[in-house]
């Protein structure tokens, strides 16, 4: 047995033809993992999508409570400032309301008052201010309050002033539709925010109301946004068991559970908790929105939540699926490739070793065996003719140059993008993973599309397009990007790879080392004489005067690395087109950076 493996093991490393090589290791490294991945861990993996469904929802859920609160906040700030004006204060608390707001000598504060009290109706979420007090008749057009002051008997027989009747403690109210009368919801607004005042001076009386009226599509629009999925819903429910909004009426009505029933039913606010409704399944969760009496109520159907799990797991096991075709594939292609041209060199060699050795034609190929392949046909062409190879071979050196150069820059920014997708996909962001692949091989396509160096200026662009894309997917939009350049130098040609470079250089290097972690990029361009200038500007953190000599010399060094990036494409630059073109650095330490590039203007070769 030990004989047969042993034999087997040599006969695989020795003497097995290569392709079958690849095969064989693809298979094992592919689709062995695949197979117990699915089979032994199918039920763990499932439980670890469901809780991660389940946490993900508990933050859209902290997010939701926020901006519920942000609104709420936003209508008690303008209801504080409101009732900050000493016209108000006064006009509440006088004896004769009536006389206090026809007094000529309040002129002044009265304009003052009516100007704030408008300048906070945006009629897209607060629709309207309403101040009630307690006589009958006022001249509304006084000051300019276009209304703002009416007699409280407008809304006598309104819900909301039954409930301030009969609970004299209760001070504010945020009222739902059902509290208002139909002419304040066609007129004024369908949800209101409503104080209490008691004039002091006659305490007995009547007590004035301040209302601020808004849009309940507001509220409904916050809830509806935030969705996981189209069978969840989010709703609204007051301490009077009224539903203040939702973001699906229907699905509110139907899983329904009162203001103090989801205390007991789930308990801490931070948590989901299983419950049955109309025999089915759900988890639930909620918060409470401070300085209301709101309570945001979170219901994710059980089968949503697994039928989400499968799909994700179905998913992941056709893109491992896919990855082993594919790995195979090119395992396949590459050892025949390897074997074929292996075959060919030897063969030459062979057919032509006492004869006038004879070149390879139309070799394209840069790796191992393609060098084997060039030196080969660098030889012939010294025996054949010496001179005529010196000035051919220094064209080959100097293209060879500006590859290798290339070379060195797309694998740095592969394992900077590999970095992020690995980091996503240990965060569990699985959708984010996939966008950032996807982008990640249009980036890719775009490079490798064409064997040759120069691209269309706009293609270039593209390229840093989908590289601050693809930053922005892992820092959280904290990149503004502007591409400023006339649309009639975008199909001149520029090397590959040479703006984005900079742009990462101005990311990691200057935005990054903000405390704020964010900035704005700006690309720019003109035609000067026969070049096109190019400037690349950030609102970084700039570059110290002692560092700007070394950024183009390749021996600049900082936190997150060297500038290899930088200094290989100056170096490209002067290359291809001399000493005259290349990068230049201008920087304000603590401002930002501004790269100048200078090409010369190539139109592209069709």
């Amino acid at each position: 047995m030990i004989k047969a493996v042993r034999s087997a093991m040599h006969y695989f490393l020795h003497n097995m033809k290569l392709k079958y090589k690849f095969i064989i290791t693809n298979m094992i490294l592919v689709l062995v993992p695949t197979v117990v991945l699915f089979v032994f861990l199918y039920g763990r993996l499932s439980h670890i999508i469901e809780v991660n469904a389940i946490e993900s929802e508990r933050a859209i859920v902290n997010q939701t409570e926020s901006t519920l609160e942000a609104t709420a906040n936003q209508l008690i700030h303008v209801m504080d400032t409101i009732t900050s004006s000493t016209f108000l204060s006064k006009a509440i608390y006088t004896p004769d309301i009536k006389e206090y707001l026809s007094d000529r000598k309040n002129d002044e504060e009265a304009r003052e008052f009516f100007s704030s009290v408008n300048a906070v109706i945006d009629r897209e979420f607060i629709k309207a201010v309403k101040i009630y007090f307690p006589e009958q008749e006022y001249d509304t057009e006084d000051y300019g309050n276009s209304g703002i002051i009416a007699p409280i008997t407008d809304v006598v027989g309104s819900h909301w002033h039954g409930i301030f009747d009969g609970s004299p403690k209760t001070t504010s109210l945020f009222c739902p539709s059902f509290y208002l009368t139909s002419y304040e919801i066609e007129n004024l607004g369908d949800m209101a925010y409503i104080r209490k005042f008691t004039n002091f001076a006659n305490p007995e009386g009547t007590c004035a109301y301040i209302a601020i009226y808004f849009s309940r599509e507001h509220l409904q629009n916050i809830l509806y946004q935030n969705l996981t999925s189209m069978n969840s819903v989010y709703y609204i429910v007051n301490s009077r068991d009224c539903i203040v909004a939702a973001s699906s009426p229907v699905l509110a009505g139907t899983y329904f559970m009162g203001y103090e029933t989801i205390q007991q039913t789930i308990g801490d606010t931070q948590e989901f908790a299983m419950a049955q409704i109309l025999g089915e399944s759900l988890y639930m969760g909620y918060r409470e929105i401070g300085q209301t009496d709101w309570r945001l109520v979170s219901v994710i159907p059980e089968d949503s939540v697994f039928t989400e799990s499968q799909r994700v797991l179905f998913n992941t096991m056709y893109l491992y699926l896919f990855f082993a075709v594919l790995a195979c594939s090119v395992a396949l292609a590459l050892s025949g490739s390897i074997a074929r041209r292996l075959s060919k060199v030897v063969e030459k060699m062979n057919q032509y070793r006492d004869k006038m050795p004879v070149k390879f034609e139309n070799n394209e190929d840069q790796d191992e065996i393609g060098q084997l392949v060039g030196n080969y046909n660098m030889m012939v062409d010294r025996i054949n003719d010496l001179m005529a190879e010196q000035t051919e071979t220094a064209e080959k050196l100097k293209v060879s140059e500006v590859k290798a150069l290339q070379a060195q820059i797309n694998p740095h920014f592969l394992y900077n993008m590999l970095d992020m997708i690995n980091w996503l996909a240990k965060s569990g962001q699985q959708e984010k993973v996939s966008v950032a692949i996807q982008t990640l091989s249009k980036f890719y396509k775009l490079t490798l599309s064409k064997k040759n160096i120069t691209i269309p200026i706009g293609e270039e662009l593209r390229h840093v397009s989908l590289y601050v894309e693809l930053q922005n997917m892992r820092f959280e939009n904290k990149i503004d990007f502007i591409i400023d350049v006339p649309d009639e130098i975008m199909d001149y040609e520029i090397p590959k790879l040479v703006l984005q470079p900079i742009v990462e250089n101005s990311i990691l290097h200057g935005i990054f080392e903000k405390e704020s972690k964010a900035g704005n990029i700006v690309i720019m361009a003109w035609m000067e004489g026969g070049d096109i200038i190019f400037t690349v500007s950030d609102t970084g953190m700039g570059i110290r005067p002692e560092r700007l000599e070394m950024i183009l010399d390749g021996t600049e060094e900082s936190e997150r690395g060297s500038n290899i990036g930088i200094y290989n494409t100056h170096m490209r630059l002067k290359y291809l087109y001399g000493e005259n073109y290349g990068l230049h650095f201008e920087s304000d330490y603590g401002q930002g950076t501004e790269v100048q590039v200078r090409i010369p203007a190539v139109p592209q070769r069709v």
